[in-house]
């Protein structure tokens, strides 16, 4: 075999292992699925953002949302739920309840409805606990879905989901994508049952 013959099978050699190497590492890459928008946690006692005149009672609001969107307010809790346009492919009569009591915390029904996109939900915090803490505090969504855990200021959550903070109208929001029980929460003073401070997703006060 000749020496230019030689070197061309070596070249083809090479392409081949190259090419071998990095086609599932790129593909591999393409295939890893996107990490979910909120932190999950196993089950966390975290405390809640509580109002400064407890409510005296449940207070609930319902709507019918189409196809097009709509909007859902509680004015006595300081909620507005948005519902964008293609949330839902067919109307719906959704319903959102404030839970009496010190707590910022509701219960979305119909319990476990699923959303095709993400529903926004904004908390009046000008009657909360932590209205002059807005620049240092760090706020969170929290999904709980047992209330009997909702106790004492605090709950038990299972998701957090990061929220951003309006600090011209003093109000919350964050996204959800599916109805159970939500609440404003402290980001980053979650507790263990031994009453241990710990943090979640590397936050903490």
């Amino acid at each position: 075999m000749s020496l230019n013959a030689l070197r061309a099978l070596a070249a083809t050699a090479l392409f081949a292992v190259v090419g071998g190497c990095s086609d599932p590492v790129a593909s591999s890459a393409r295939r890893t699925p996107a990490p979910p928008p909120g932190d999950l946690v196993s089950g966390i006692l975290t405390s809640v953002v509580q109002r400064t005149f407890p409510l005296s009672q449940d207070y609930s609001a319902s709507a019918t949302i189409g196809t097009g969107g709509g909007t859902l307010r509680i004015p006595e809790a300081g909620l507005v739920v948005t519902f964008p346009a293609g949330a839902v492919s067919a109307p719906v009569t959704v319903r959102a309840t404030a839970l009496a009591g010190s707590s910022v915390a509701y219960r979305f029904e119909p319990h476990g409805l699923v959303f095709q996109r993400e529903v926004a939900v904004a908390q009046d915090l000008s009657l909360t606990g932590v209205v002059n803490q807005l620049l240092t505090v760090q706020l969170a969504g929290g999904y709980f879905p047992d209330e009997s855990t909702l106790t004492g200021g605090t709950v038990v959550v299972t998701e957090t989901l990061p929220a951003t903070v309006d600090l011209l109208h003093l109000r919350m929001g964050f996204t959800i994508r599916h109805f159970s029980g939500y609440a404003a929460t402290r980001k980053g003073g979650y507790m263990s049952s031994s009453g241990n401070r710990t943090g979640v997703g590397g936050s903490q006060f």
